[in-house]
């Protein structure tokens, strides 16, 4: 699965249905700079966590502002995966 795929959807679930949400178009970007706030990014992380199977405790140390900052924090904290992209929007419905 695509990780950078996987935190647009997850993203653009979390954020606030009166906003609009650009797609962050690459892994090195600063998440901010498409205008997510601490808010958007602290309710992205609790979602990739929950979806990866990372307890809240490890998810507290999150501080990514890349996307590729993500990846690697859930690949070395991860033990699962979802099933597909559709199940993780569909989870946080």
């Amino acid at each position: 699965m695509d990780f950078l795929e996987l935190f647009n959807a997850v993203a653009e679930k979390a954020r606030p249905i009166h906003t609009q949400y650009t797609p962050v178009p690459d892994m090195t970007t600063p998440i901010a700079e498409f205008g997510m706030d601490s808010l958007d990014m602290l309710m992205v992380s609790v979602y990739m966590c929950e979806l990866h199977g990372i307890p809240e405790e490890v998810g507290k140390d999150m501080t990514a502002t890349t996307v590729q900052q993500f990846a690697d924090f859930i690949a070395e904290h991860k033990t699962q995966e979802p099933e597909s992209i559709q199940a993780a929007q569909d989870y946080i419905q």
